[in-house]
């Protein structure tokens, strides 16, 4: 059974994920591998990206394989200039077999975008616009360690270059220290007023322990859990209010623009991903790159795959995976497809009294033959999907 789910991908197209893992400065509750925006070593760090890639390429047999999705992601891509931006388009983005409709994202923080940088992107074939937002509010803003500012983002989202990619997208998160309803509420009317997006992507603030915020957490003042659950449902009120349909748990779209590039994770669709700390999945393996960018181009100098961690999906590790992914689709479980590539049928005697509980309880739909989570039930998504593992 494991071999046949495996068998049936299809990997004739894949997505790629490019990590460009320069910031002018670390957010306070970022954990992501970044480091100090630093010139001089991008150009070689560009051409690290195309050995890697040509690297992968020859290891996988993808030199046929059309790329679906590709996504810039950082860090903070928008900080790349024209010369080096060039750089990249040449190493990199011309070797590779592109489809003519393929979904290109950029992510973008307000204190670096420029029109003329947005022009450069679209001209080289960016279709795909995400702003990092966060808050419209001040104080929030400076309690997370952005550096721009509230004017920042309205001048960017009042910018007519967005009207020209075919997708915008707005980051937004609540659960911000000093964060009230009532702010979160203001921040949600506004950015939805500048009517320049189609998604948003809405995440309640998580705190890691290794995170400038993770170490000073006690001197936070936070929300309250009551606060962050009416922050959760009033985001799904408004967003729903004004034709925003919510498509995964923390993802939200008008018609026909939902993420592909993210679909094709919670899909367990193939994907490569070049750059330090960055993850892949093909051919049943998932693996990830070394977190040092000194490491990394000194590997890829010497032809030599910056893999760090390897592993093989499990049939029992892939059961695991359909729950948690497909539970925070709007299309849930489907448990024909589930037991044809597990051998294991999803309503099985361990689960099938807690599936009847979340059922009668409101939290769990069944429409055969899908498993979707309710609106209630996507609130409290992370402890249901725990007790179905």
């Amino acid at each position: 059974m494991f071999n046949k789910y495996h068998s049936s991908i299809n990997q004739s197209e894949i997505s790629l994920y490019i990590h460009f893992p320069f910031c002018r400065k670390k957010c306070g509750y970022c954990d992501f591998y970044s480091i100090d925006y630093n010139p001089t070593i991008i150009n070689q760090y560009i051409k690290s990206l195309k050995n890697e890639w040509l690297l992968i390429s020859d290891k996988w047999d993808l030199k046929n394989s059309k790329i679906s999705t590709i996504y810039f992601g950082g860090g903070t891509p928008s900080l790349i200039n024209e010369q080096q931006w060039n750089l990249l388009i040449s190493e990199l983005i011309l070797r590779l077999n592109i489809l003519p409709d393929v979904e290109w994202t950029i992510e973008c923080n307000p204190e670096s975008f420029s029109e003329i940088k947005a022009e450069m992107w679209l001209h080289s074939g960016v279709n795909r616009f995400t702003i990092g937002v966060q808050s419209l509010n001040a104080l929030e803003l400076e309690s997370l360690g952005r550096i721009h500012t509230v004017e920042s983002v309205i001048e960017t989202l009042s910018n007519p270059v967005l009207k020209k990619f075919k997708s915008v997208n707005i980051d937004l998160m609540y659960g911000i220290p000093l964060q009230s309803i009532k702010s979160l509420e203001d921040t949600l009317y506004k950015t939805i007023s500048y009517n320049c997006n189609n998604h948003f992507s809405i995440y309640e603030l998580s705190i890691s322990k290794n995170t400038r915020m993770g170490r000073t957490i006690d001197s936070l003042i936070l929300p309250s859990e009551d606060e962050v659950l009416e922050m959760t449902v009033l985001v799904q009120s408004i967003t729903k209010m004004h034709g925003f349909n919510r498509y995964e748990v923390s993802n939200y779209a008008k018609m026909d623009y939902k993420c592909r590039h993210n679909l094709a994770y919670w899909n367990h669709a193939p994907y490569i991903g070049l750059g330090p700390s960055a993850h892949s999945f093909i051919q049943g393996k998932r693996f990830a790159n070394i977190s040092n960018i000194d490491e990394y181009c000194t590997m890829l100098s010497r032809n030599e795959t910056p893999v760090v961690f390897t592993e093989t999906i499990n049939n029992e590790k892939l059961s695991h995976e359909l729950i948690f992914l497909g539970l925070r689709t709007n299309t849930g479980i489907n448990e024909l497809s589930f037991f044809e590539y597990t051998g294991e049928h999803f309503k099985s005697k361990h689960r099938e009294n807690i599936i009847d509980e979340f059922i009668a309880q409101g939290y769990l739909e069944y429409t055969p033959p899908f498993y979707t989570l309710t609106d209630k039930g996507i609130i409290i998504a992370d402890s249901i999907t725990e007790r179905l593992l």
